[in-house]
């Protein structure tokens, strides 16, 4: 009786402080919603604060957007319940067993190997990170994640299915190589779940106690950043779960202040173009320039 108990502890304390990020970011926004551009707003002959419901919804700051990044992020678990998890849980049984991978050659307890291989898989998606900007091929597919034109924990959930499967392969990879048991394997993805969903999330936090926590860990500030429509501030902030790979690689920034970000791309700013069926098609169809501001839709640069 009690292993199955204590099999449910880290699930319900995952779904815990999951709640408390959503119930955070309602109660203190960080940023306010982007709504319409204002270019969008001067055509449509309406100003922030009389944007009606349907207005927002079109500019994807309303339920509509919600539901498009929930749809959009059930068919990218589904692809990591359907693939990844049958490929890389055997992995970390035979890792663990036939003590196989970097972290299992340690001459070290098993909590410590443990240890080792979640720091080494956080390392690892910081690489995966940076290849899904700078390699053309998984950038088309980490587009449509970039895309949103606004940024809450919703945004946490925004990717294409198929970014989600061409992902199946490294994650395999470090699995097998690092040495990543079953425990280090559930620890490492509780804790990369609930990372994701705290800094894509419009969540607050006191000036002083953000600076002091990005300097261990990727907070809603930072990766703010990393959502800029400016590229050289796109480019910084890689980090998904600890920062410190930011701090090592000189990609840390937490110079903008809150007011000057702006959420999203240049070449996708028009709300038509972020809804759920073009962001299902963008990886397969034309893509424009992301970073080319479309006539209409000023960024800042």
């Amino acid at each position: 009786m009690a292993r199955p108990i204590a099999k449910l502890i880290l699930p319900a304390l995952t779904l815990c402080a999951a709640a408390a990020i959503l119930v955070g970011e309602r109660r203190s926004p960080l940023r306010h919603r982007t709504g319409m551009d204002q270019a969008g707003m001067d055509q449509a002959g309406m100003d922030q604060a009389g944007m009606d419901q349907a207005g927002m919804d079109q500019a994807g700051a309303g339920p509509a957007r919600i539901v498009r990044n929930l749809v959009l992020g059930a068919l990218s678990m589904a692809v990591v319940s359907a693939v990844e998890g049958p490929v890389v849980r055997p992995l970390a049984r035979r890792a663990e067993a036939r003590r196989r991978g970097l972290a299992q050659s340690l001459p070290a307890p098993a909590w410590l190997r443990d240890a080792a291989a979640m720091l080494a898989m956080d390392y690892t998606i910081y690489l995966w990170h940076v290849l899904t900007h700078k390699v053309p091929a998984l950038w088309r597919l980490h587009l449509v994640h970039h895309a949103d034109l606004d940024m809450d924990a919703t945004t946490a959930l925004r990717f294409h299915a198929v970014d989600m499967l061409v992902s199946v392969p490294w994650r395999a990879a470090q699995v097998a190589l690092l040495g990543v048991s079953p425990r280090a394997l559930q620890g490492w993805q509780a804790f990369f779940f609930l990372s994701v969903l705290f800094h894509h999330s419009n969540l607050r936090l006191p000036p002083g106690l953000e600076r002091r926590l990005s300097r261990v860990l990727t907070t809603p500030r930072m990766h703010g950043i990393h959502h800029s429509t400016v590229r050289g501030e796109t480019d910084s902030n890689w980090s998904s779960g600890l920062s410190l790979w930011d701090h090592l690689h000189r990609t840390f920034r937490l110079d903008v202040r809150d007011g000057q970000v702006q959420i999203g791309v240049p070449g996708y700013r028009d709300p038509a173009g972020v809804r759920l069926r073009p962001s299902l098609a963008m990886p397969f169809v034309h893509q424009r320039d992301a970073w080319l501001a479309q006539p209409g839709h000023p960024v800042r640069t």
